[in-house]
């Protein structure tokens, strides 16, 4: 017997007795995405409270493993938290069985890396699925396009430079348009653009779109050295990142009004207190350094000069933005795997889009970026994106479906 259905079989006995709050607890697996909607109402009207507890457990030992860890957390989230104890050693085991694909370190071996490249992403393959309950519902963002929007990819390389060569950044872009055709969007990507011609570049693309109805979505990925609330361009000038982002604000680009526009930015992000020449003696500490033993780690910081004071405009609605590292502090590269946060990314999203909204995924990109311990003269014992989200909905991919009404994409 499956371990998902020992639990329930174990333990059933106990919560039809004592869950007391059924219609609570069916509104939380309707939110995890277990139970469809007609589920929830099929328990809510029934009037017998141990009778929706047996109809609960009755529905989900025909929903697969995930069932045991959903209700684990409702149990938590409605205050049953004997019940939960109940199910907790159950739940650990899907729960690790979930994070099966996770490498044992980060950033990843070579092998595990190589063997996450050659997986594509998992799609949902039933329209009926609980996992598309959310797919037309009003507080979800509408995802529904055969092509959802466009990826716009600017990697500042600075190959000119031995010091300053962004090594490895071929490997995120190479990963992560793999994962966004894979997620239905259309990727444009531009290499060693200089400061003014990067805001050059997102315009033109911008002024393509502003009359398109059929944009659901834009994603703005920039890597580069960068500083505090500013990035660099591959001609060592620097431009404020407030700046590129309001290319896309609905002011700018009133056909993207409502829809969400999701940035995420590889760049350090160290404050004026570093020097340039403290910068460059860390670089030089970073090449000589094995970090977790694993040689190639670069750093993302400035390259020519420290940090002018600037003030971070807060961006526009339906936006969210995503840096490699808090404000003040280093993020890092590794040359054979590419960046530690973007390669997260594209691990997490491959593996976990399919059934999770935006934000839990960032967490779990958290969680694997915070693996990895940077060296103990940088003063970092571990690193964390940093998130600023002004979305006012749910957001889900929906990989491998499309439309109104949903059909699934043909191989």
């Amino acid at each position: 017997m499956n371990a998902w259905k020992k639990a329930f079989k174990d333990n059933r006995v106990n919560i039809v007795k004592n869950l007391a709050n059924p219609n609570a607890v069916a509104d939380c697996l309707f939110s995890d995405r277990i139970f469809t909607e007609e589920m929830r109402d099929e328990v809510q009207q029934i009037p017998e409270i141990e009778k929706k507890n047996r109809k609960i457990l009755d529905i989900l030992d025909r929903r697969g493993s995930r069932s045991v860890k959903c209700l684990y957390n409702a149990f938590q989230e409605t205050l049953n938290d004997d019940l939960a104890n109940l199910l907790a050693p159950y739940a650990k085991i899907i729960d690790n069985k979930e994070n099966l694909n996770d490498p044992s370190a980060w950033p990843p071996q070579e092998k595990e890396q190589e063997e996450m490249e050659r997986h594509g992403v998992l799609e949902i393959k039933d329209i009926k699925s609980p996992l598309m309950h959310d797919y037309n519902r009003d507080d979800v963002y509408k995802l529904q396009g055969e092509t959802r929007g466009k990826v716009f990819i600017i990697n500042n390389t600075f190959s000119y430079s031995k010091e300053k060569k962004r090594e490895g950044s071929d490997v995120d872009v190479k990963n992560l348009t793999d994962l966004f055709q894979q997620l239905h969007f259309e990727v444009v990507t531009q290499t060693d653009l200089p400061a003014e011609g990067m805001l050059r570049f997102l315009e033109e693309e911008r002024d393509k779109i502003k009359a398109s109805k059929e944009i659901e979505c834009i994603v703005l990925i920039l890597m580069s050295h960068g500083e505090g609330a500013e990035i660099y361009g591959n001609d060592n000038k620097m431009i404020e990142l407030t700046k590129i982002i309001e290319v896309f604000d609905s002011d700018h680009c009133p056909s993207l009004d409502e829809k969400p526009r999701l940035v995420f930015v590889q760049a350090c992000r160290i404050d004026v207190q570093h020097t340039a020449d403290e910068l460059d003696r860390l670089r030089v500490k970073l090449e000589e350094t094995k970090v977790q033993d694993k040689p190639g780690d670069q750093l993302d910081s400035a390259p020519f000069q420290i940090e002018k004071p600037a003030h971070v405009k807060h961006p526009s609605a339906d936006f969210l933005v995503v840096y490699a590292t808090p404000a003040g502090t280093l993020s890092y590269r590794n040359v054979q795997t590419g960046s530690w946060f973007l390669c997260a990314v594209v691990w997490i999203f491959k593996y976990h889009a399919k059934h999770e909204e935006l934000q839990h995924l960032l967490i779990r990109v958290n969680r694997l970026v915070a693996k990895g311990k940077g060296p103990d003269q940088f003063g970092q014992k571990l690193t964390v994106s940093e998130v600023k989200s002004n979305l006012r909905k749910k957001f889900y991919f929906f990989p491998g479906v499309y439309g109104d009404p949903p059909k699934l994409f043909e191989k």
